[in-house]
């Protein structure tokens, strides 16, 4: 498995926590994918494209991996490219940014206020901030697995 060198920054605890137990998860079976970190070139075109600003914790994650497949696909963060706008699933301020536990849930942000949106099924749930998903949501559900 490949993994990016960690960077420091917001994230580099909740990151270093990831890393750890794909590790160890990883020798039990399961698939991880982390693709090399998105550029800052990158980032700042997609905002000046969409004239959307993403939010900087998960640009922290983006700075770590462009694209993750984290336990075989309990989530899935997708780069600056395949991020979706305007998507009928989820409501209309959300910018859909992957996928968690692979049954029809969408991690995303709002476009007007940042906050990380997670939308189970019609139902979403307002974070303030990406590592807060990381933390309470991410790690705590490999750390199950």
């Amino acid at each position: 498995m490949y993994i990016p060198e960690i960077p420091n920054n917001s994230l580099t605890d909740e990151i270093t926590q990831i890393v750890e137990l794909s590790k160890k998860l990883e020798d039990e079976g399961y698939y991880f994918d982390y693709d090399p970190p998105a550029t800052e070139e990158e980032l700042s075109s997609w905002e000046k494209e969409n004239n959307i600003k993403i939010p900087e914790s998960l640009k922290d994650w983006l700075r770590f991996s462009r694209y993750s497949n984290i336990c075989s696909e309990l989530a899935i963060i997708k780069g600056v490219n395949a991020f979706k706008i305007d998507c009928e699933l989820v409501p209309e301020d959300m910018v859909i940014i992957g996928e968690v536990i692979g049954d029809g849930e969408f991690i995303g942000f709002s476009k007007e206020t940042g906050e990380i949106m997670w939308e189970d099924h019609g139902e979403v749930t307002k974070l303030e901030s990406f590592d807060i998903f990381l933390k309470d949501t991410l790690i705590r559900m490999l750390k199950d697995s």
